[in-house]
């Protein structure tokens, strides 16, 4: 018998698998609201706190990138940004995660100073090793390192997921949609949808 959290690791990998045939088809939109919401694990929420101190009654948009990306992370970020205003804008109290997917380049110090620029109210979460592996898994997240070697430690790509998250107070991912096109579509839910984030 599968337990609980088997159950919402592969509900999860099908609403993902979906997304991603949705996102590949260039659908007009690719943002999903859960009618049924994944509640994530507590370590998994433990770990997402670090990245910014959680406010009572707080929710989380959660990206996934890496500072020395030039084109498609900073887009996401400004996005990010975007969102976590237009929800001030609607007294929604929500706060930007960036998780890195490259720590050995994207040190504490670095990120500190990337995510400043994109408001306050945007922290980072950093983590390594079998760490980071497990917790990209638990959101579908794919990465792909290019050139990484012995040889070239600096200088590499990385080919990433866009997907964006956003998740209650309660843990529990609500809302996907792609960090790049749909930031307009969830600055509209504040407003279009108000009753979803007044529970």
């Amino acid at each position: 018998m599968k337990t609980t959290i088997q159950k919402q690791k592969i509900l999860l990998l099908l609403i993902m698998a979906a997304w991603g045939l949705l996102t590949q088809l260039d659908a007009q939109s690719a943002t999903v609201i859960l009618t049924r919401p994944i509640t994530l694990q507590d370590n998994v929420i433990s770990l997402l706190n670090k990245g910014h101190e959680p406010e009572k009654g707080q929710w989380k948009l959660v990206v996934f990138g890496f500072v020395h990306c030039k084109d498609v992370c900073p887009i996401s970020l400004a996005n990010l940004a975007l969102i976590v205003r237009a929800a001030a804008q609607e007294k929604i109290n929500l706060d930007g995660i960036f998780v890195t997917i490259d720590p050995d380049r994207d040190t504490a110090n670095v990120l500190s100073q990337y995510t400043e620029s994109f408001g306050p109210n945007v922290g980072y979460l950093r983590l390594e090793g079998e760490k980071l592996d497990s917790f990209k898994a638990t959101f579908g997240v794919e990465t792909i390192f290019y050139t990484k070697n012995e040889g070239n430690l600096n200088h590499y790509q990385v080919d990433h997921s866009t997907s964006a998250f956003l998740i209650d107070p309660e843990g529990r991912i609500r809302v996907m949609f792609d960090a790049l096109k749909d930031a307009n579509n969830i600055a509209h839910l504040f407003v279009d949808k108000r009753t979803l984030f007044s529970k």
